[in-house]
């Protein structure tokens, strides 16, 4: 059975460890997300996009499935308008998204993300200026089809149809995926939710269906096992439900999802 994790950071010095706490749990396949935290430079988002697809093939030849998603941080846009002003941030961070998005369509990745806006409070004029880049890249993924992982602040059910409504105006119809999303399986206007790996998430998810997505938002190591979620978080809820009597092709159904939503099939 495929046992995917939508949602892991990794570098070149955490590959090991999860690895072997991620296969030994059972899991198979994951979507590996860029860390971009430090980017200010165009330069600097390419370097760490050609970073993660080099991870990404490290990952395979140890015989995972690989999702690929890269793209700027939303919190990089704070950062550098504070640094350089609103207009060159604009330029710079659109200019990465280009980047993103061409290393798709050659297929060196599968999606764009995690973009979006801050997840923490922040003046007017910035949530503005996110909208507009989220519209953005809406625009720029409508055309292929390239799915969005977006990180914002909490969204509930009403919060999903707005985004989806601004997907749709700037041209985008689907493949939109909130992640660490709360569990909202249903009136979320198909935004995809992937959801925290807890247990109590795992149990209210709607096993048979297609439509949502478990994940970590695994970003530790050895010496931080803990950081979102400990790697062998999406397997282990996996046994759970098995052990509790949830039918294994139910689960089966829903965890390969990933191939038809970022065409691996």
């Amino acid at each position: 059975m495929e046992i995917y994790d939508n949602h892991v950071h990794l570098t070149s010095s955490s590959i090991d460890f999860f690895l072997n706490v991620f296969t030994k749990a059972g899991g198979t396949s994951l979507n590996l997300v860029n860390l971009t935290e430090d980017c200010f430079l165009l330069e600097d988002f390419e370097r760490k996009y050609d970073q993660t697809i080099s991870i990404s093939k490290i990952l395979e030849e140890k015989g995972l499935h690989v999702v690929v998603s890269i793209g700027p941080y939303p919190v990089n846009y704070v950062e550098m308008r504070e640094k350089i002003g609103k207009d060159k941030a604009l330029e710079i961070y659109r200019k990465a998204v280009d980047s993103a998005v061409r290393r798709v369509e050659e297929g060196m990745a599968n999606a764009i993300g995690e973009v979006g806006r801050p997840h923490f409070p922040t003046s007017p004029e910035i949530v503005e200026e996110s909208n507009g880049i989220m519209e953005y890249i809406f625009q720029s993924t409508s055309d292929n089809d390239i799915p969005v992982i977006l990180h914002t602040e909490s969204l509930d059910s009403t919060g999903m149809c707005d985004v989806m409504k601004m997907a749709r105006n700037s041209g985008k119809e689907s493949l939109v995926v909130k992640h660490f999303s709360s569990p909202i399986f249903s009136g979320n206007c198909n935004i995809i939710p992937s959801v925290p790996a807890g247990r109590k998430n795992a149990r209210s998810a709607p096993w048979g269906e297609k439509g949502f997505f478990l994940e970590t938002d695994f970003a530790g190591d050895e010496g931080n096992p803990n950081f979102v979620l400990p790697a062998d978080s999406v397997p282990k809820r996996v046994a759970m439900l098995i052990q509790e009597g949830v039918d294994r092709e139910r689960i089966e159904k829903s965890m390969n999802f990933f191939k038809e939503f970022y065409k691996l099939v």
